[in-house]
């Protein structure tokens, strides 16, 4: 085997993010609004995901589906310019690929969303040259990866058959037909990191509080990372609870920031930093996103970012 260099593989959604800020009020049936603002962005959480730990340092490869249209070579071409390898993307001839309309307000965002390419994606092909120089999985959006919830389990095994040091983390998304079922619980037993937000955590859980969420999810998973937005995070990370605070940011735009914050632990938790440090870089993450449009944004912000990452570690 040879000697991993902290690469990821993920393993998601992908899909186009049309996005629109600063809108001048709430849409109505029958009457138009007007945004101040419109970005068009690598959007999925799996996309999102790739392209921010890519552009932190670390390799990163994802396998996902898309059309063989415009919107699809527009997502090749974006992975590649933040550094994410594509090879393992497969290309539908007969699909369209996946989008979402954003309308994104500062206390929250309406989204409209095509994706039947990622509900019928329905397979992964595990191949053992790219899985021996993997060290860490992360799964994105798994209530939307509707074909692929009964087959997570026999990924994970397969992958550990051939790798048996690879660490797993999930961020289970929304469930759009919010029934918050498909066996999740029976697959946390193969998770390490668990990353959701107060409502994903109440509902998988059944509690009625983020205490009683932790204490019961904490049992399932190593370490729980539940994101409070504006709040911060709170996790149970291998025994300990730690809280962390949110950054101070002039908001311009939510989309993605679970997803950056996502990509900023797993950057510090394979860097093998110590746990606090672990929680700052990912708020870092996920603060600094939303001062600008889209989950990925301009390739240029990533420079500020490490640099609010350096004077934390």
């Amino acid at each position: 085997m040879s000697i991993m260099e902290n690469k990821c593989l993920v393993i998601g959604d992908l899909n186009i993010d049309l996005i629109f800020s600063k809108l001048d009020r709430f849409p109505e049936i029958g009457s138009e609004i007007i945004a101040e603002k419109s970005f068009l962005d690598i959007g999925g959480s799996g996309g999102i995901f790739s392209a921010v730990l890519s552009q932190l340092g670390l390799e990163t490869l994802i396998i996902s589906e898309i059309g063989n249209d415009h919107l699809g070579r527009f997502l090749i071409e974006r992975l590649v310019k933040f550094g994410v390898s594509t090879d393992l993307i497969k290309v539908n001839e007969n699909k369209s690929t996946g989008i979402t309309v954003t309308a994104s307000y500062t206390e929250d965002k309406y989204q409209i969303s095509e994706l039947k390419m990622i509900n019928t994606m329905d397979s992964v092909n595990v191949k053992r040259d790219i899985i021996e120089d993997i060290n860490h999985v992360h799964f994105t959006s798994y209530y939307m990866m509707k074909n692929l919830i009964p087959k997570y389990t026999e990924i994970i095994k397969e992958i550990k058959k051939i790798n048996d040091s690879i660490t797993f983390s999930l961020d289970t998304n929304d469930d759009p037909e919010d029934n918050w079922k498909g066996g999740l619980l029976a697959i946390l037993k193969n998770i390490d990191i668990l990353f959701v937000n107060k409502k994903e955590s109440l509902k998988i859980s059944g509690s009625k509080n983020i205490d009683e969420a932790i204490e019961a999810l904490k049992d399932m998973v190593a370490n729980v990372v539940v994101k409070l937005g504006p709040k911060g995070s709170l996790a149970h990370l291998s025994g300990d609870l730690i809280e962390t605070k949110a950054l101070k940011i002039d908001f311009q735009d939510s989309t993605g920031a679970g997803d950056n914050f996502d990509a900023g632990f797993i950057y510090g938790y394979l860097k093998n930093y110590d746990k606090e440090s672990i929680l700052k870089i990912a708020n870092i993450c996920g603060g600094e996103s939303v001062g600008s449009l889209g989950g990925v944004g301009k390739i240029e912000r990533f420079l500020q970012l490490k640099r609010n990452i350096d004077s934390v570690i």
